[in-house]
């Protein structure tokens, strides 16, 4: 079995070198990640969906990685490619870092870079509005069967 869903984020992202020109920013993401066999710390996902940050990428798609860790650090890092409106292609590296003392902040805020090769160029700051989001994020919660080979090669 696997879990998807769609998580949509939005908030605002600024240049390192022009921190005063603060713009918006709103990414849908798909995820799906795969029931592991045994119990395990860390569970990873692929993910999609789109990404816009105002003056740099518009309604762009995006391919990458999820991770949830459960131990020490507890996070949920999110890692993916997307192509600039220029044509340059960008990488998103965040976390939501998980914090016993403030759980509902630490669920809906992804703090993370924009990169250029191995430069960070930009930061972003992004949330999971409740209100707003939760329903359909809800509503978009899927269980779906894994379709794997049987292991004595035999088909049904």
């Amino acid at each position: 079995m696997s879990l998807h869903f769609l998580e949509t984020l939005r908030g605002s992202w600024f240049l390192v070198e022009a921190s005063d020109d603060v713009r918006v920013c709103e990414m849908a993401i798909t995820v799906a990640m795969h029931r592991p066999r045994a119990l395990k710390s860390r569970i990873e996902g692929t993910l999609g969906g789109t990404v816009t940050l105002v003056g740099l990428a518009t309604q762009v798609p995006v391919a990458g990685t999820f991770e949830f860790r459960a131990r020490r650090p507890r996070r949920v890092s999110y890692e993916f490619t997307f192509a600039a409106d220029d044509g340059r292609v960008l990488q998103f590296k965040g976390a939501k870092q998980a914090s016993l003392l403030r759980p509902v902040f630490s669920a809906t805020t992804l703090f993370g870079s924009v990169h250029e090769g191995e430069k960070a160029f930009a930061m972003a700051r992004l949330h999971f509005d409740l209100r707003r989001d939760l329903v359909a994020f809800l509503q978009s919660l899927a269980r779906k069967h894994d379709h794997a080979e049987p292991a004595d090669g035999e088909g049904s």
